[in-house]
């Protein structure tokens, strides 16, 4: 239900934008927030960059095919509208009174407690769980060292609120990114006598039976929309906060949120796999780069998940203010950071059932608040 919702949604996203040419430019001087329009870029992109962009991609690819990629870049499109519509209506509908404005109050209150729980399932302890799994494979860590670790530097981050998340994300995202692009970059060019063969496959194979009987398509579609959740409103609960009064900035802000997300970490990741010759990230890194090739894979690993449990963290104590109120917060940052700990050392099959479900609880009333006011984007 929430892909094919999702895919309306972006159409009409995409016919709003082109029809009205995108949000009203309003001048930002002067705006108030507590974050400029690039930290919330950064912020975005801490939360959106995880491990999906290296294990799911390598999924799609395993299940669906090099066909799943043509799809995914399909759903990064849809994904870029979505997100500059939500976001640019995060702007014109702000309100102190909750984190997502153009929600109405009851359902705001309900996608407020989703969240909460997505915080805690998807961005929290299934990250941590990630990140110790790679670093125990890895370097020999044990997971509830890893654990200790992430949960004391979690709580030291998020105690300051969003002036110690994005203190955190200013400098650490840019690095994260540059070190899995270059490492990304290093086995597509060892392999660079593949790369026509690999675009190849990814165009032909798009269209083949597989695709059409649900493998390519489904698994391409998936990936992408959940690589930068678009229309999930998570990040529009940050848009809010931005300095600038113009809904169209925040809107291109969450366009290029997807398209570094997905056009392009995630294309890297994918031929990386299609240029070795292999079906996942982690066989492709060890066949061209070695030993040294796997344990730069678990680095990278380690560093998007922690980034992303950072990025959550936002999310999840926004809605515990509004939800719970501002004295909870307290709670939920200790809450918050020894969940992580649990994370790193238990099974998770359950956190990831329950964690799908609370996402696609939250993404579900936001695509349709989306959709039915896509055409307010001009409105200042």
């Amino acid at each position: 239900m929430f892909v094919p919702l999702f895919l309306v949604t972006g159409a009409v996203c995409f016919y709003w934008i082109i029809k009205r040419k995108g949000a009203e430019r309003v001048t930002d001087v002067g705006a108030k927030g507590e974050v400029s329009p690039l930290q919330t870029l950064f912020v975005t992109l801490a939360s959106t960059i995880g491990t999906g962009n290296i294990v799911g991609v390598s999924l799609a690819i395993s299940v669906g095919g090099p066909g799943a990629v043509f799809w995914m870049w399909v759903a990064a499109l849809f994904g870029m509208c979505v997100s500059y519509c939500e976001n640019a209506l995060g702007k014109i509908y702000v309100t102190d009174k909750r984190p997502v404005g153009y929600m109405p109050h009851r359902i705001s209150k309900a996608f407020m407690f989703f969240c909460i729980i997505t915080a805690v399932g998807i961005g929290n302890m299934i990250q941590s769980n990630s990140a110790a799994g790679a670093l125990y494979v890895g370097f020999g860590v044990e997971k509830w060292v890893t654990g200790v670790i992430f949960m004391v530097l979690v709580y030291i981050i998020i105690r300051g609120g969003i002036k110690g998340i994005t203190k955190f994300t200013d400098f650490f995202v840019p690095v994260m990114s540059a070190f899995f692009v270059i490492s990304a970059l290093l086995v597509i060019i060892i392999n660079r006598e593949n790369i026509p063969t690999a675009f190849k496959s990814i165009f032909t194979e798009a269209i083949s039976l597989r695709a059409i009987g649900g493998g390519a398509l489904a698994n391409g579609i998936a990936r992408g929309v959940m690589s930068g959740e678009a229309g999930v409103g998570s990040t529009v609960i940050l848009s809010s906060k931005s300095s600038t009064k113009s809904p169209h900035k925040q809107g291109m802000i969450g366009a290029t949120a997807i398209f570094i997300d997905t056009i392009v970490m995630c294309t890297l990741t994918a031929l990386a796999i299609l240029s070795a010759g292999e079906v996942s990230t982690q066989t492709a890194f060890y066949k061209t780069l070695g030993n040294m090739g796997g344990k730069i894979l678990d680095v990278a690993i380690t560093f998007f998940a922690f980034t992303t449990v950072v990025g959550w963290s936002y999310f999840g104590l926004e809605c515990t203010g509004h939800l719970f109120g501002e004295k909870r917060k307290s709670l939920y940052k200790i809450i918050y950071a020894i969940a992580v700990f649990t994370g790193a050392v238990i099974q998770l099959e359950i956190a990831w059932a329950i964690g799908d479900i609370s996402c696609a609880l939250m993404a579900l009333p936001n695509l349709i608040c989306v959709m039915f006011l896509a055409n307010k984007i001009k409105t200042v």
